[in-house]
């Protein structure tokens, strides 16, 4: 009888510690989400604003990633980037980074690259946190994190 208990309880861990959270979202799923957040994004109308953008490769370890940018736009335009960490101001004319506008295109175009569930603002909808990895190989993915929204 103890047998019997034991393959029961065991079969019942079993079945239910597979954990079906862990996959990824279908990428029909995944633009279903994006787009429900760009049109609260949009809906917002908010074209001028701040937040700290940081884009660290997720599966280089070799690689130290550029630092976060505090990036300011004004009227839906880019006008400072300032890295926080050096204090330092950078050219806006040999620096390229990202509007909300541009991180929604940006996930729309990877959206098969996605892993996992990107998080959102709760109010604005903006992307709050999302990774990206393009096949096993290292250094073909990047994590995007925008936080100080202001």
């Amino acid at each position: 009888m103890n047998s019997k208990l034991f393959i029961g309880t065991l079969s019942f861990f079993l079945l239910f510690s597979c954990d079906d959270s862990s996959q990824d979202n279908s990428p029909t799923e995944l633009i279903n989400l994006i787009e429900s957040n760009q049109g609260k994004w949009e809906a917002s109308n908010i074209g001028t604003y701040i937040f700290t953008y940081y884009s660290p490769p997720n599966d280089c370890p070799t690689v130290d990633p550029f630092p976060a940018v505090e990036i300011t736009i004004v009227n839906n335009v880019i006008t400072n980037l300032y890295v926080v960490e050096l204090g330092e101001i950078l050219d806006l004319g040999s620096h390229s980074f990202p509007t909300i506008d541009d991180v929604f295109e940006n996930m729309i175009n990877s959206v098969n690259d996605i892993e996992g569930t990107p998080s959102f603002d709760d109010t604005f909808g903006y992307p709050v946190n999302y990774e990206t990895d393009i096949s096993d190989l290292e250094c073909d993915g990047y994590s995007v994190t925008i936080s100080s929204f202001i």
